[in-house]
């Protein structure tokens, strides 16, 4: 006799009903982290600069929600600029006394050029994108970057801290660059330093010129922690980190990376030898380091033979630029507008495909921007520059470590004259770094101040 089957089941509507429930669960679920986060950072405001540093070259890995495409490191920069204004609003309606005296460091250039954004946006073409292009990039920039991470180094010691994040995320970059070496032919094909892929995603991005760029930032970083650091083998372990973070950015085989190294490399030793080292021994160092790296150099003039058409590629987009700011010189098309005015490009799209920004800062301002953006530009990069040099001529002498550490700041920002990046927290956060050392030191010594707040 036959068993009696038993109820038939809908397996495929139960499993639709099991991913239904998983995914609501799992959207509490963050929801439930990010407000302990949130609260966490509020009660701890410094905590998420740390943790902002340590996760800045995260630009790859990028959060998908309703349309919208955030990278990671600007989810936690917008958490920890929430926190901060929680935590200033409870400071202002409970506790007066206790209420945190902002700074506005840059607040003029930046005011200057926002304000520039704007009225050329009004003109563009497309208004509601390009205003949400001023919203998303420049405002999230200067609050988030800049105006956030000054105000919460108040001390040396969370100075210091913020400085061992940044290094720790540079060794990381670093140590993905060395592993990507694993598996490459190294006798029949170019190998190189580039980004490495975990579980299918490029955390630091899939160019090899995004980890030189993190690099030239991260070098000099881990020379101002040598500076800073008293026990001579403590110094020595950080000379060689150097020295290993140094070769893995020329192994990028990068030449934004190597020509920003070099620069980086001139003003550093050039300032600290100045009147101890005559020119002749500096000209025959010089020569020895060419030697030495004369191999490398042949590869990288094997790889430009073989790399023409980035070098066109470049040229092109200069020259989409400039044709830009000839047709409209004084405002130009509107905040980013450069990849439309890329893709009606026919020439662009149908030998490269997909539409590129602007491989130069100062190509993407004139575009967008035209000659007012431009010069409002170029006001914030004199701005710096003036700023360094005071800072270096008051404050090098007793504070050695100032000068390797705004090389990493400006060597992050000359490479944007090559790059992409000239909006994004990597490049400013370890420039506004810098800029609080300074306030530190005045404070510390009671000098005019040379950073306006």
């Amino acid at each position: 006799m036959g068993q009696k089957a038993g109820p038939k089941t809908n397996r495929p509507f139960l499993f639709k009903v099991f991913k239904v429930l998983l995914r609501y669960n799992m959207t509490i679920f963050l929801i439930f982290g990010l407000i302990l986060v949130l609260a966490a950072f509020v009660a701890w405001p410094e905590i998420s600069l740390y943790v902002l540093a340590f996760f800045l070259p995260l630009t790859g890995w990028a959060i998908f929600f309703h349309g919208l495409v955030t990278p990671f490191v600007d989810l936690v920069a917008i958490t920890a600029l929430t926190a901060f204004v929680i935590r200033l609003a409870y400071q202002l309606l409970f506790k007066k006394e206790t209420t945190t005296k902002l700074k506005w460091p840059l607040f003029l250039p930046f005011a200057i050029f926002i304000l520039i954004n704007f009225l050329a946006s009004l003109f563009s073409a497309q208004v509601p994108m390009s205003l949400w292009y001023i919203a998303r990039w420049l405002l999230l920039l200067y609050f988030a970057y800049i105006f956030l991470p000054y105000n919460l180094i108040t001390n040396g010691k969370i100075l210091k801290r913020t400085i061992i994040a940044l290094v720790l995320s540079s060794l990381l970059v670093l140590a993905s660059g060395y592993l990507s070496l694993y598996g490459q032919d190294w006798r029949d094909s170019f190998f190189r330093l580039k980004s490495l892929a975990i579980f299918g995603v490029f955390p630091f991005g899939e160019n090899q010129n995004l980890v030189a760029e993190f690099l030239n930032v991260g070098v000099f970083l881990i020379l101002t922690i040598k500076e800073l650091t008293k026990d001579e083998r403590s110094k020595r372990i950080w000379g060689l980190a150097f020295v290993f973070a140094s070769l893995g950015l020329i192994l990028t085989f990068s030449r934004s990376g190597w020509i920003t190294l070099l620069l980086q490399l001139i003003i550093y030793f050039g300032y600290r030898l100045k009147n101890k080292v005559s020119r002749t021994t500096m000209i025959l160092a010089a020569l020895g380091l060419l030697l030495i790296l004369s191999p490398l150099l042949w590869k990288m003039n094997q790889l430009q033979k073989e790399n023409v058409s980035s070098t066109d590629n470049r040229w092109l987009l200069t020259t989409i630029a400039w044709q830009a700011f000839i047709d409209k010189p004084y405002l130009g098309y509107g905040s980013g507008e450069f990849t439309n005015l890329v893709a009606d490009n026919i020439r662009f799209t149908a030998k490269y495909g997909a539409p590129l920004d602007s491989h130069g800062m100062l190509q993407k301002v004139a575009a967008e921007t035209g000659i007012f953006g431009l010069a409002a530009w170029l006001f914030i990069l004199i701005y710096l520059i003036r700023t360094w040099t005071q800072a270096l001529k008051r404050y090098y002498h007793n504070n050695t470590w100032l000068l390797p550490l705004i090389m990493a700041g400006g060597g992050g920002l000359f490479f944007q004259f090559f790059n992409t990046s000239y909006y994004q927290g990597k490049v400013w956060l370890p420039i506004v770094i810098g800029l609080a050392a300074i306030r530190l030191l005045e404070k510390k010594y009671g000098r005019a101040p040379i950073v306006k707040n």
